[in-house]
């Protein structure tokens, strides 16, 4: 449904994963002209003219320096990143830590509207509060991030409410799980186990190299290289049941991981409390597992049907809305953290 008509915005985010390319999706079906900007450019370096190359030439092979072309690559990705800026409606910045100050401060004369959103704790990045008073709003999903009032505003992650068609897949497993080989690893693998023993097929994925301590369970696949967050989406849709265990130590805010439970009508296993407090938490689709790792129950949890949520709620922290809050646009239901 497109929500605005001739738009422009820049968005200047992250690779990781390769989520940019859902927010564009996104982005691009609601009707806005999208320009993608990543810290880091594809463009082939190029040398500037032969006095680089003969310099580079001569550092490397005579003194053995190989910084300067280190230097000029830098630069080139610089000027790359810089020649995408133009006058828009809107920037959307997240990670706005990632990029250095000279792109940033010429990204916010691009517009009269800047956003940003952190989609990861303050706490981690101690440069990101000198950028944060340099937007419009600077929007963050951690209640904890929230003490400084005024300067940061509450939302939350979403879901993609683009990918319509992954809803009518047919759920090839009970549990699915997508993470890398953390501390979780000591919670994973006794809901695993469990579960395993109990005739449940799961889909657990790890994005490491095979581990020799692990290699006894046989639910668990390796991949070394990363999937896209589509691909991701794509297994989670195939799942009637999605696992999620969150980075205690890193922040309290809900993960995607909950927002693709609610926008796929999947049941959710989660270890992080908070989300007993939220407006869409509902003990059928939700099983939270306690510090004292309580079990009792799951097996009608899972084998129960998913309780349809009021589609008001569910809307409300779909990326169409959560895209409508961030950039102040009319009619919008505004998202809080309880």
């Amino acid at each position: 449904m497109k929500i605005v008509k001739n738009k422009k915005i820049i968005l200047a985010i992250t690779d990781d994963f390769k989520i940019k390319s859902c927010i564009e999706d996104n982005l691009k079906q609601i009707g806005f002209d999208v320009i993608t900007i990543t810290p880091i450019t594809n463009e082939k370096f190029k040398y500037k003219n032969l006095k680089e190359r003969f310099v580079n030439f001569i550092k490397k092979n005579i003194y053995n320096d190989l910084d300067y072309k280190k230097t000029l690559r830098q630069n080139f990705n610089k000027e790359a990143l810089l020649k995408k800026l133009n006058t828009v409606d809107y920037t959307l910045t997240i990670r706005a830590d990632l990029f250095e100050n000279d792109f940033i401060d010429k990204l916010i004369k691009c517009s009269t509207k800047n956003y940003a959103y952190q989609w990861d704790g303050l706490s981690r990045y101690e440069r990101i509060m000198m950028l944060i008073p340099l937007f419009t709003k600077f929007y963050i999903f951690d209640k904890n991030d929230l003490s400084q009032k005024n300067i940061t505003y509450p939302t939350t992650n979403f879901y993609f409410d683009c990918y319509e068609h992954l809803l009518k897949k047919e759920p090839k497993y009970d549990l699915y799980f997508l993470g890398s080989y953390d501390s979780r690893i000591k919670k994973l693998i006794p809901i695993c186990e469990l579960l395993h023993n109990k005739g449940y097929k799961l889909n657990i994925v790890l994005i490491c190299h095979s581990k020799e301590e692990l290699n006894k369970y046989p639910f668990i696949k390796y991949y070394s290289t990363p999937f896209s967050y589509y691909e991701n989406l794509q297994m989670a849709a195939d799942s009637k049941c999605i696992i999620d265990l969150h980075h205690d130590s890193l922040h309290t805010g809900l993960s995607f991981r909950t927002f693709e439970a609610l926008g796929f009508n999947k049941k959710l296993i989660t270890t992080n409390q908070i989300i007993k407090d939220y407006d869409f938490y509902n003990s059928q689709n939700i099983f939270h597992i306690d510090e004292n790792a309580d079990f009792s129950g799951i097996d009608d949890f899972i084998k129960s049907d998913y309780k349809e949520i009021d589609s008001i709620i569910k809307n409300k922290y779909s990326f169409t809305n959560w895209i409508k809050y961030i950039l102040e646009i009319d009619q919008n239901t505004p998202i809080k953290i309880p």
